[in-house]
């Protein structure tokens, strides 16, 4: 897998000033979750892993802590990988979870912006983009992705947030994924329907999902063939934390799918 620096090429507004006049994307922030990645085996001869690319918009040195929250097990043990990064310049790696985190399996990823000596740097403005990939389980050529929206942090720490248009059948299975960034554990409980003029399906399951970990599951208790909407609902007591919750649609013959980030269902609580 190759891993290399990048030179950016960045847009300027053609005005008199010129420290204002960067163009920073909506998903430059100074900390950044992508909700799934990996480096593993999947079903019927696939093998995924996750292409990444984290740019410096900064016109000034960057130190990046990055940390790896693991599929059903706390993180908060797991030491940051730092990530030094010029001015105005990029890293990109095609096997970022195996290369650059040394780690295997499924999890999300924290990005964050920092000092020289470790401190929070409320100044960076680090910008994200991934994509899960796997070769053709066929063995042709090319490959199969899908792509997962960086997440600015902090989030919406909404109790409700939905997901709409999820392709179920026999050719078809939904995964839900819920990413827990927060230093406390929450728990949640997720519901899968199918509605129409004649069916009225659910599952609901519920998950206690560990300190800056993950958790991600097939519905299994869907039977007809439709598009589902899924609603995750915070259930934690008290006050809750960082969240944010995804669903995928897989194709069980290719292992091509695409995927959906939840949205707040209302203000935060």
């Amino acid at each position: 897998m190759r891993n290399k620096a990048l030179l950016l090429t960045l847009l300027l507004l053609v005005t008199t000033t010129a420290t204002a006049d960067l163009i920073v994307p909506q998903s430059a922030a100074s900390r950044i979750l992508v909700p799934a990645a990996g480096s593993g085996p999947g079903a019927n001869g696939t093998f995924f892993r996750t292409d990444i690319q984290i740019a410096n918009l900064r016109n000034a040195p960057q130190r990046v802590f990055m940390y790896w929250l693991p599929l059903g097990a706390s993180g908060s043990g797991i030491a940051p990988v730092a990530l030094d990064l010029a001015a105005l310049r990029g890293f990109v790696s095609e096997d970022f979870v195996a290369s650059v985190l040394h780690q295997t399996g499924l999890g999300s990823i924290v990005f964050e912006g920092v000092t020289e000596t470790g401190q929070f740097d409320s100044n960076s403005r680090l910008q994200v983009t991934a994509r899960i990939w796997t070769p053709r389980p066929d063995g042709g050529d090319g490959t199969m992705s899908q792509t997962f929206p960086a997440i600015v942090l902090p989030g919406s720490t909404s109790r409700g947030k939905t997901i709409f248009g999820m392709r179920h059948s026999s050719a078809f299975r939904v995964n839900v994924g819920i990413s827990n960034p927060a230093p406390i554990t929450q728990r949640f409980r997720v519901t899968a329907r199918i509605a129409t003029t004649s069916v009225d399906e659910t599952d609901v399951y519920e998950v206690t999902i560990q300190p800056r970990s993950m958790d991600q599951r097939s519905v299994t208790g869907l039977t007809r063939n439709s598009v589902a909407q899924v609603l995750i609902e915070n259930i934690t007591p008290g006050d809750v934390g960082d969240w944010q919750a995804w669903a995928s649609t897989i194709d069980n013959g290719s292992g091509d799918a695409w995927s959906q980030v939840a949205f707040p269902n209302g203000p935060s609580q």
